[in-house]
């Protein structure tokens, strides 16, 4: 039996899931964090299948959902093995100088993951999320922090 709860949705979803704070590095954006954290793994983990997710942002909305595309998928999808998969986002800073905020969307998305028992997280420090994953147990050897 379906209960009311289980179709409401919160208004002002609060992620959880780690959730890095911005750190001030202004002038680094985020389609170049994300390049360096693709570089990163390639080095330290070359054997990870790591790929780019369709979302629906600045698509036509209703073409988007006839292909099955959706608001909120994070930015990359990390794999090895059967049993080991990965959600990341990365946030960067605007021309402004403000730091990427999580959406809704992305915030429902990652609690789903989360209630699925599958690992996510959003970060600014490239280096961070490689060693994220790497305590996710993914085969990814060490590296220094010269981002």
């Amino acid at each position: 039996m379906i209960q009311l709860r289980d179709l409401e949705t919160d208004l002002f979803p609060t992620p959880q899931f780690p959730n890095e704070q911005p750190d001030q590095r202004k002038d680094w954006p985020e389609l170049n964090r994300q390049a360096t954290f693709l570089r990163l793994i390639r080095m330290a983990a070359p054997r990870l299948l790591v790929f780019a997710n369709a979302n629906a942002g600045k698509r036509n909305p209703r073409q988007a959902k006839s292909e099955g595309i959706r608001g909120g998928v994070f930015d990359l999808t990390v794999l090895w093995t059967e049993q080991r998969c990965a959600y990341i986002e990365f946030k960067g800073y605007t021309k402004a100088g403000r730091p990427g905020k999580l959406s809704d969307n992305q915030i429902r998305f990652g609690n789903r993951l989360v209630e699925l028992g599958i690992p996510c997280a959003s970060f600014f420090s490239p280096v961070n999320a490689v060693n994220w994953l790497r305590e996710q147990g993914f085969p990814i050897a060490e590296i220094r922090d010269a981002a």
